[in-house]
């Protein structure tokens, strides 16, 4: 009798456990089910929602428009060149240009070939004036060149002027500075030997990065 009443108490025992795991699992099913539901949601909901934009986000300083009156505009060209704008001051004054960067026929030695500078034709001894600021790097003196000033105005930029006498106190490594004079135009009898044809005259060129360039891109020639 004992024994099958203890029987008896574990199959309520068993059942009673059988439940309480159904419950459980029922439960835990359910919760987990919730947390799904709400995550996708959650998530449809959130791409609709657009998040504010600020005006000026962090802490970025709105920069001042056109119409500030504090911004001031600079007036004038650059000093020193950087890039293709109008730097460079014309090296002789009221000279005209009589040839130009571009392919022509040298009388002087009846051959056609680039022209790689501008010729500005002058009288004998009129001033020849540095067109920037810089250093100069070479004096040299040939039959070819006539007398002739390179100066070095950094940043790869270089000036040439040839049938020239140059002046007597200029020397290499010297410091220069826009509308320095460095030397008058040559005579006719002393200018370049391979352009002793075009009389006396400035040869002026202009070096990037170790080639000649057209030295309009730095020059006003509009009044030449």
């Amino acid at each position: 009798m004992i024994k099958k009443q203890e029987e008896q108490a574990e199959e309520v025992v068993t059942v009673k456990r059988r439940r309480l795991y159904t419950v459980l699992v029922t439960a835990c099913a359910l919760v987990l089910a919730g947390a799904i539901v709400l995550t996708v949601l959650l998530t449809v909901g959130g791409n609709d929602v657009e998040p504010p934009v600020s005006e000026n986000p962090g802490n970025v300083e709105t920069p001042a428009g056109d119409d500030d009156p504090d911004i001031e505009e600079p007036d004038d060209q650059p000093s020193t060149p950087g890039s293709t704008e109008v730097v460079l001051n014309l090296p002789v004054a009221e000279a005209s240009v009589t040839a130009s960067y571009e392919f022509w026929h040298n009388t002087t030695l009846d051959r056609y070939s680039l022209h790689t500078g501008i010729d500005f034709s002058a009288e004998a001894g009129t001033a020849v004036t540095a067109s920037c600021g810089g250093t100069v790097e070479s004096i040299t003196q040939t039959l070819l060149e006539g007398g002739k000033i390179v100066i070095d105005h950094g940043d790869g930029l270089k000036t040439v002027y040839a049938s020239i006498d140059v002046d007597e106190n200029l020397r290499v490594g010297d410091a220069v500075a826009k509308g320095d004079v460095i030397g008058t135009v040559s005579a006719a009898s002393d200018a370049m030997g391979n352009e002793y044809d075009q009389g006396s005259h400035l040869h002026f060129e202009v070096h990037k990065d170790g080639r000649a360039i057209d030295p309009d891109e730095y020059l006003d020639l509009d009044e030449k």
